[in-house]
C-alpha cells in the first residue's frame, strides 16, 4: 500500500500538480483570474476567450488554446496530459521509423492527410478515455488510490497557483 502510494505520487500526483499549476499561471498572464478554487476556475475559463497577441510564443498559445478546449477541471487536465503523451509518443515513433527523406516525400499525399486526421481523432478519443489508456503505461495497483492522489494534486496545485496569483495581483506584479 505504501509503495503504491509512492508510485501514485510520483507518476500521477507530481506531474498533474506541475501541469495544473503551469496552466493556471500561463492563463493568468493573459487575463485577471478571480477564482478561489478549481471549481470556480473551471466555470470562469469556460466563458473565457483568449486572443493571440503578436508577442505571444506559438507553443504557449497552442497549449493555452488546447487547455481551453479540454477544460480546467481535473478530467480535462488529465485528458490534456494524456493527449500530449500520445502525440509525443507518436512523434518519437515516427522519428524511430524514419526511412529517409525520399520515402517521406513519396508518402506525402491525400492518404497521408486522411491518416493524420484519423490519428488525431483516435488520439482525442484515447485522451478522453484516459483511465483505460494509463493502465497500459503505469504500474497502477489501486485505481482509487491513484485517482485520489491525482485529484488532490490537481486541487492543491490550483489552490496554490491562485493564492500566489492573488498575492501578485495585490502588489500589481
Amino acid at each position: 500500500m505504501i509503495i503504491d502510494l509512492i508510485k501514485a505520487i510520483a507518476f500521477a500526483g507530481i506531474p498533474i500538480a506541475i501541469f495544473s499549476y503551469y496552466l493556471v499561471v500561463l492563463t493568468s498572464s493573459k487575463v485577471k483570474l478571480k477564482s478561489n478554487n478549481a471549481k470556480e476556475l473551471k466555470g470562469e475559463l469556460k466563458n473565457l476567450k483568449i486572443k493571440k497577441d503578436k508577442s505571444d510564443n506559438y507553443f504557449k498559445h497552442a497549449i493555452q488554446k488546447k487547455f481551453m478546449v479540454f477544460g480546467a477541471g481535473f478530467y480535462g487536465v488529465v485528458a490534456f496530459i494524456t493527449y500530449i503523451h500520445i502525440e509525443v509518443y507518436q512523434i518519437i515513433d515516427f522519428i524511430k521509423n524514419f526511412n529517409g527523406w525520399q520515402n517521406f516525400v513519396d508518402s506525402i499525399g491525400f492518404g497521408m492527410l486522411i491518416s493524420f486526421f484519423i490519428d488525431a481523432i483516435m488520439n482525442l478519443v484515447s485522451a478522453f478515455i484516459w483511465p483505460i489508456y494509463w493502465f497500459k503505461y503505469l504500474p497502477i495497483g489501486s485505481f482509487w488510490l491513484w485517482l485520489t492522489v491525482a485529484i488532490l494534486a490537481h486541487m492543491i496545485a490550483i489552490k496554490i497557483s491562485l493564492s500566489k496569483l492573488d498575492k501578485r495581483q495585490d502588489f500589481n506584479l
